[in-house]
């Protein structure tokens, strides 16, 4: 695998530019795919809880419940936080340098804006948190306590849907050739 690198090879430059700084319809756009794709997550994950944890859903839910409100507060944050520390955590892996957060009104980010990465390892970067925290919430949902159940599909379907951004990014640096290079300055990537 290439390392990344600080300095753009000679003879390469720029194909694709995605900026939400400049770009706030696609800000919002990424949002509303978002919104629908939690709710094609939460469907999918009361499928498998069905399957893997068909006790879980028998229980009385009221929405109504302050507490249970306020947790679902808590587990949006908790898990906006844990997605960006993954990215920064594999962006430090690949760089050696410490990653740039930032939080915006639509959206969050983790970045390495002085670093080009070659494919693969963007590609990893942009995985990362997707993969594991999902992973982690459907192995809880099925081998966790049962108060865990709920929450961790909660936390799924959040995730899924918030990773929206990175589902585009991949699928741009999926089409790059092969030998491409990637910048991600947060607002912008390259």
């Amino acid at each position: 695998m290439k390392p990344a690198q600080r300095t753009l090879p000679p003879g390469y430059h720029a194909t694709t530019e995605i900026n939400l700084a400049k770009n706030p319809r696609l800000a919002l756009w990424l949002n509303l795919v978002g919104f629908g794709l939690f709710f094609l997550a939460a469907a999918s994950l009361g499928v498998y809880l069905q399957a893997v944890r068909p006790e879980a859903l028998t229980g009385e839910f009221r929405l109504e419940n302050l507490w249970w409100a306020v947790g679902l507060l808590a587990l949006v944050v908790a898990n906006l936080i844990v997605h960006e520390l993954i990215h920064g955590l594999f962006f430090y892996l690949f760089t050696g340098a410490a990653p740039v957060f930032a939080l915006r009104l639509t959206y969050a980010y983790a970045a390495a804006p002085d670093w080009y990465l070659p494919r693969l390892p963007y590609l990893v970067v942009g995985l990362a948190p997707l993969v594991l925290i999902d992973l982690a919430c459907l192995v809880l949902i099925a081998f966790g306590p049962q108060a865990w159940v709920l929450p961790a599909a909660v936390v799924a379907a959040l995730n899924t849907s918030g990773a929206v951004g990175d589902m585009l990014m991949i699928a741009l640096v999926l089409r790059a050739a092969p030998g491409s290079l990637v910048n991600d300055r947060g607002d912008c990537v390259i």
